[in-house]
């Protein structure tokens, strides 16, 4: 069988332009909803070690991490019944297929299943603080993403 079509693998540079513009439109779209309601960083609740936290100064390790951390953001944003984050939802998804067709690029394995149980079930028994978790994790998802854009050209590893 002859091929009908070929084409050249996009540029990997092209792709992390994509991804930082994409990062940074996400991060806009997150300070002008975060600006209605202020949630202090102070707050403790059990459970929030859950949702990555990018606090500290260790960069980001792998392409494979970075996939699962918007995974795991995804999760919380699509469960928790916060209003007007319908784009910001879009948005980390096609950053995480992004980050996907970066990782294939270098050929990487694709990212196995992780184990979501210890979320389900904290987001589950959490809805009575939807709001609060649903901030905590935004505010959390634009510290990530800012940190995604300093360090996404030195991601070079599975």
């Amino acid at each position: 069988m002859l091929q009908l079509c070929y084409s050249w693998p996009v540029p990997v540079d092209k792709v992390k332009n994509e991804a930082k513009l994409l990062a940074q439109t996400t991060i806009i779209r997150i300070e002008k909803h975060t600006d209605q309601f202020k949630v202090s960083p102070n707050v403790v609740f059990s459970g929030l070690e859950l949702i990555p936290d990018s606090s500290s100064d260790k960069a980001l390790d792998s392409l494979g991490s970075v996939e699962e951390n918007l995974g795991i953001f995804q999760e919380i944003l699509s469960s928790l019944p916060v209003d007007n984050v319908d784009q910001i939802l879009a948005d980390i998804i096609n950053l995480q297929t992004i980050i996907r067709s970066l990782a294939v690029s270098i050929r990487c394995a694709p990212l196995k299943s992780r184990n979501t149980g210890h979320l389900e079930n904290f987001l589950k028994n959490n809805l009575t603080f939807r709001f609060t978790i649903g901030n905590v994790a935004l505010d959390r998802l634009q510290k990530y993403l800012l940190k995604l854009l300093r360090n996404l050209d030195q991601l070079k590893k599975c």
